[in-house]
């Protein structure tokens, strides 16, 4: 059932009044989930929002968001929005330069933002941001040191003062907000150049939050999620932030990404989002925990089956009965214990998007009873232009166009959307906007596609990443990548080669899987350093890149390649937070090594 509401001011005050009693967010406090109610939630955005107006914020102005996922990044969202302002989030992995840049740009007087480690950027880099009067910490440490610092309980005890003697100065502001007053300005982490602030109006989230609902079919008030993703991404912010309020979802914020799994297991979410690495990392645990478990072969049973009857589904074909009833009986045996494994047991089905995915990891995921569907969208048509829907799911696809937009493609195959959640334009950058948006509203996405023989969009590569060989081919590296990164010992890959005379390859080891494989051979090492120039893993590596083109034509075939002694990082800028590469910055960054690739062969 739809909350009604054209503007996000109106979905959250409808949803605090129809369901107050509802729990709206847990996180975890001395070990245990303290949960705050949705009435609660009102309450405390009221007060932030209250604090806010107090400190100077008029409408229109824009507040800053800098904190991991947790209850107060939902509650300082809601309060922004309450104070008819704009809320600006910040990626927690930013640097100090980073960050000045994205307050800066916005002109941000006031920043929310968790603890110490996040106020020391902002100390660093004040100088550089005149127009920053107040910076809140969520954890407190810090205020009080400088007129500049304020805690978040100082912020709302200020709120609620600042009601006795204007008791009506929130609900003025919440009438005042329109449809087509911007919400936030979402600066995209961008894999070249400085990041650019998407503009994303109330009435682009009510239309988005509609028509996704109708597509997934959210139960109102029954459906619980888990927040890990950043919030300061449109993915997550869309679909546990604003989605939670809409549908009355109760959100669980996953203490970290290394407690993921755990904290699935407590929250048993009844559907779930990631990007495609955290699927491949669901995939390659399952298959290493069936290949210690005592009963094995059954379970590898269990799964076979069920990747033939995903086949047959997709194909278009009968399952048979026979095959139904065996699926049935494994499913109940050995498959759900699989799912309770991944605390997916009450998920009725996953949403991959930001990046390519396997269809390998789709079918095995789906195979033991967590339908996966790819979704494709980006922050400029906040977070979906379409998914694959419930039951109607084609693998290698990434669904048909969300019901509303529309979709087209250019002479060259980019994807063009226009609909009601396509964004303004980006702010304070004109010359950007007219390249993104064409004369008659449509958004230039920058990918590549096809419709397939149902409607359904297949993702063919990024428009800027083709390569062009020197000898006139063109070569999409993101599906060559792919292929290598499926490899469970490697990290990342990075396919070079336009205007080469071949595609060559920079490979990283994956962190977390190849320890476990290296013991697993006898190989002793210390670190990762010394595993990438050891011969047998090197061998490993050589025959994955073997196995890798004996599936590609013969102009994608990788020549050459080196293996890097470290993973590419958030840190040293070479990947973004939502796990895609930085081309650029990489290829700028391993010239030497993509140069000796070449001279190699000369």
């Amino acid at each position: 059932m739809a909350v009604p509401g054209k503007t996000l001011v109106e979905i959250f005050l409808n949803r605090v009044a129809k369901t107050p009693d509802l729990v709206a967010l847990r996180g975890k406090v001395d070990g245990q989930w303290k949960p705050t109610t949705f009435r609660e939630f009102g309450d405390q955005a009221r007060e932030v929002a209250a604090g806010l107006i107090s400190l100077g914020i008029e409408k229109g102005d824009c507040v800053s968001l800098l904190s991991a996922n947790r209850p107060e990044w939902h509650v300082a969202d809601a309060a922004i929005m309450l104070a008819a302002a704009v809320s600006v989030p910040i990626y927690v992995t930013n640097s100090p330069s980073q960050v000045s840049y994205v307050a800066g740009h916005s002109e941000s007087s006031v920043i929310i933002l968790e603890n110490l480690d996040q106020l020391d950027k902002v100390l660093k880099v004040k100088e550089e941001l005149p127009k920053l009067t107040k910076a809140v910490v969520i954890t407190g440490e810090g205020a009080g040191e400088s007129d500049l610092v304020i805690s978040w309980d100082e912020l709302r005890r200020t709120g609620r003062e600042f009601l006795k003697t204007n008791p009506t100065s929130v609900d003025d502001r919440t009438r005042s907000v329109t449809s087509e007053d911007l919400a936030t300005i979402v600066y995209t982490s961008g894999t070249t150049g400085d990041p650019k602030g998407a503009m994303l109006t109330h009435g682009n989230f009510a239309w988005t939050l509609e028509a996704l609902s109708n597509v997934l079919g959210f139960n109102d008030g029954a459906e619980r999620v888990v927040s890990y993703l950043p919030l300061s991404h449109i993915f997550e912010r869309l679909t546990s932030g604003w989605g939670g309020a809409y549908s009355g979802m109760d959100v669980w914020f996953a203490e970290s990404i290394p407690q993921l799994l755990p904290n699935l297991q407590e929250a048993k979410p009844t559907f779930f989002i990631g990007v495609p690495r955290v699927y491949e990392k669901f995939y390659m645990g399952v298959k290493a925990k069936v290949a210690a478990h005592e009963k094995k072969e059954l379970i590898e049973k269990a799964i076979a089956l069920g990747i033939e009857k995903v086949e047959l589904e997709q194909a278009g074909k009968s399952v048979p009965v026979g095959m139904k009833v065996k699926y049935a009986a494994l499913n109940k045996l050995v498959l759900s214990k699989l799912r309770e494994g991944l605390g997916m047991q009450n998920a009725r089905f996953a949403i991959t998007g930001a990046a390519p995915i396997s269809t390998e990891v789709i079918k095995f995921i789906t195979a033991i009873g967590i339908e996966v569907l790819e979704g494709y969208g980006q922050t400029e048509d906040n977070a979906p232009t379409s998914i694959n829907p419930p039951g109607k799911a084609r693998i290698g696809t990434v669904g048909p166009p969300i019901p509303g937009l529309e979709v087209k493609f250019d002479t060259d195959g980019e994807i063009l959307v226009r609909g009601p959640n396509v964004f303004k334009g980006y702010y304070k950058n004109e010359q950007a906007t007219k390249e993104t948006l064409t004369d008659d509203g449509f958004l230039r996405t920058g990918d590549v596609g096809e419709f397939d023989s149902a409607g359904y969009i297949k993702i063919t590569d990024r428009k800027k990443d083709l390569i062009k060989t020197a000898g006139g081919k063109y070569i999409a590296p993101q599906v060559i990548e792919g292929k290598l990164k499926f490899a469970p010992i490697i990290g990342q890959a990075v396919v070079i080669g336009d205007r080469r005379p071949f595609p060559t390859a920079l490979l990283t080891l994956d962190a977390e899987v190849v320890p476990t494989w290296a013991k697993a051979q006898g190989i002793e090492f210390d670190d990762l350093i010394e595993l990438a120039d050891d011969e047998r893993v090197l061998k490993a590596v050589e025959a994955i890149v073997n196995e890798v083109n004996g599936t590609l034509s013969n102009a994608e075939q990788v020549k050459r390649w080196t293996l890097l002694p470290v993973d590419f990082s958030q840190d040293a800028e070479e990947i973004t937070p939502t796990m895609k590469v930085r081309r650029k910055k990489i290829i700028e960054k391993y010239a030497d090594a993509i140069e000796k690739m070449y001279s190699s062969l000369l």
